[in-house]
């Protein structure tokens, strides 16, 4: 059976057009009622609708609302951006990361140049509605920056950070990361409830998850640079 996905993006201008742009995802797809292989309801749970308010609604709404926070203080003249930024809702990544790779194929065969010439970074937000202990940061490889910028502007907000080196991730990130362009992707760890009916929306700590948007608020300023 063939079906037809599609991305969902904004852009935010800024005075630079011609500068690489910031780019801000997070996949909006998941399992339907379990008919991938990928589903890991248990026997009695086959069938049932896959809510995936962790995976991967946390990532929608945290995009949403950091797109809401920065053009609100764009509209103001607080946010002085030295490139556009880019927020994208990715089909597919449950079926191979199928939204994001056909992006970064489509953008570089239409400029016909390196993607880093068109994207200065990609941040990602999959799975970041249930911080337990630590909010984890994949990507720090990709960077040379990435460290030290992370831990100086977590100052600000004091998240209990696990900074990984691994850039090869089983998220849209990797398209990115393939043609060259840094990345981060955020992360609040793996669960039982993983693909299956019970992850849903009341087990979302929504409170964390507004602290999770504050440092993706630091790392956009950073990539904004």
């Amino acid at each position: 059976v063939q079906k037809t996905g599609q991305n969902v993006l904004a852009r935010l201008r800024s005075s630079s057009p011609k500068a690489p742009a910031l780019v801000i995802g997070a996949h909006i797809d998941h399992l339907g009622q379990g008919e991938s292989t990928s589903s890991l309801a248990r026997e009695e749970e086959k069938e049932q609708i896959h809510y995936g308010a962790d995976d991967n609604a946390s990532g929608v709404a945290a995009v949403l609302e950091i797109a809401r926070y920065l053009t609100e203080l764009k509209q103001k003249g607080i946010l002085t951006m030295q490139r556009d930024i880019l927020f994208v809702l990715w089909s597919g990544e449950e079926l191979g990361t199928l939204g994001s790779n056909y992006f970064v194929q489509q953008l570089t065969q239409t400029n016909k140049s390196p993607l880093s010439q068109s994207i200065a970074v990609y941040l990602n937000l999959d799975m970041v509605g249930r911080l337990d202990q630590n909010l984890i940061l994949q990507g720090i490889g990709s960077s040379s920056i990435w460290r030290t910028e992370i831990e100086k502007q977590n100052l600000r907000v004091d998240l209990p950070l696990v900074l990984q080196e691994e850039s090869y991730l089983p998220t849209d990130a990797t398209p990115f990361y393939v043609a060259g362009v840094p990345i981060l992707s955020a992360f609040t760890g793996a669960h039982s409830d993983y693909h299956t009916p019970r992850d849903t929306p009341e087990k979302i700590n929504c409170r964390i998850n507004g602290k999770i948007k504050d440092v993706i608020n630091v790392f956009t300023v950073i990539g904004n640079v």
